[in-house]
């Protein structure tokens, strides 16, 4: 089997390592990809392959302290922003102009953040998401329970990481795993180069959070029905407080939290982000060449 045609660059802006796979398609406006928590672009690849068969080039982020890059790194959730924004820069200064930005949980949360504050995306794709400010948010772990003292939770995680910045804490520790993989079917993922825990200082710093609500490109929202994490009231809810010069709501048949990794809801949201980009300007090349994604 031919190895995967895509060039690794590492970047080193604002004292922050992190890497960018650029898969090329020739003529082609890029989509960005940013990854959910603690994965990276190795775990999607249905969906990067869904991106470069409906016409994009792709760009997905290895953020700091995730894949390719030293998982012992320091890091915020302002530093994974940050990431996002240099991407887009080292992308303009290679010469691509026509950007648009897609994330998956994690992901969707910093594909909004980046939308928030470029003027120069084309579009913005998040497959779930919330701003972490938002009540909702809460509901999403394990202190759903304690949703009326949101404020003394971020209070508490902000003493602790002061006090234990590194200590190590795994998904489960404020995440249902169960949630996470219900209704997910034909998945297509492996575990190489994730992540088994974040440090309690990043936790803290994404309870934190505070992202604008005016996004400055269109808005067009993918979720499944039958997500038990990112429920469909959690993202009505996301949605409606959302402004944008225009935004959609898309819901996925199945899938659960997991659809970004399931390649026939893949390819349908490549398709649309694709038919939404044209129309917005963005160029798509669909090339003749099989590339070496294409088994998904």
């Amino acid at each position: 089997m031919n190895k995967p045609a895509f060039v690794t660059h590492k970047l080193s802006a604002h004292n922050r390592e992190l890497r960018l796979e650029l898969w090329p398609n020739h003529g082609a406006g890029v989509m960005l990809f940013y990854p959910g928590t603690m994965l990276s672009p190795i775990q999607y690849r249905p969906m990067i392959a869904a991106l470069q068969q409906a016409g994009f080039a792709v760009a997905a982020v290895h953020f700091t302290g995730h894949g390719l890059n030293r998982h012992r790194a320091d890091f915020s959730f302002d530093d994974l922003r940050q990431n996002c924004l240099d991407a887009e820069l080292w992308l303009r200064d290679a010469g691509h102009v026509h950007i648009a930005v897609c994330g998956h949980s994690q992901g969707g949360i910093l594909a909004l953040a980046h939308a928030a504050a470029s003027p120069g995306l084309t579009a913005a794709f998040p497959i779930t998401g919330v701003l972490p400010q938002m009540r909702e948010a809460i509901y999403l772990t394990r202190f759903a329970g304690l949703a009326d003292r949101r404020a003394d939770i971020e209070r508490i995680f902000c003493r602790l990481a002061r006090w234990l910045p590194w200590l190590p804490l795994p998904l489960q520790a404020y995440l249902d795993s169960w949630r996470i993989i219900s209704g997910a079917r034909r998945t297509v993922s492996n575990r190489r180069k994730t992540r088994l825990t974040y440090p309690l200082s990043f936790l803290a710093s994404l309870f934190n959070t505070r992202l604008p609500e005016s996004l400055r490109c269109p808005l067009y929202f993918f979720s499944a029905q039958n997500d038990a994490l990112f429920t469909p009231a959690i993202i009505q809810a996301t949605f409606d407080c959302l402004k944008a010069p225009s935004k959609k709501l898309i819901w996925l048949p199945g899938g659960g939290h997991l659809a970004a990794m399931n390649p026939p809801l893949c390819r349908f949201m490549a398709r649309t982000a694709a038919s939404v980009c044209a129309g917005l300007g963005l160029p798509l090349h669909l090339s003749a060449y099989k590339s070496p994604l294409e088994a998904y």
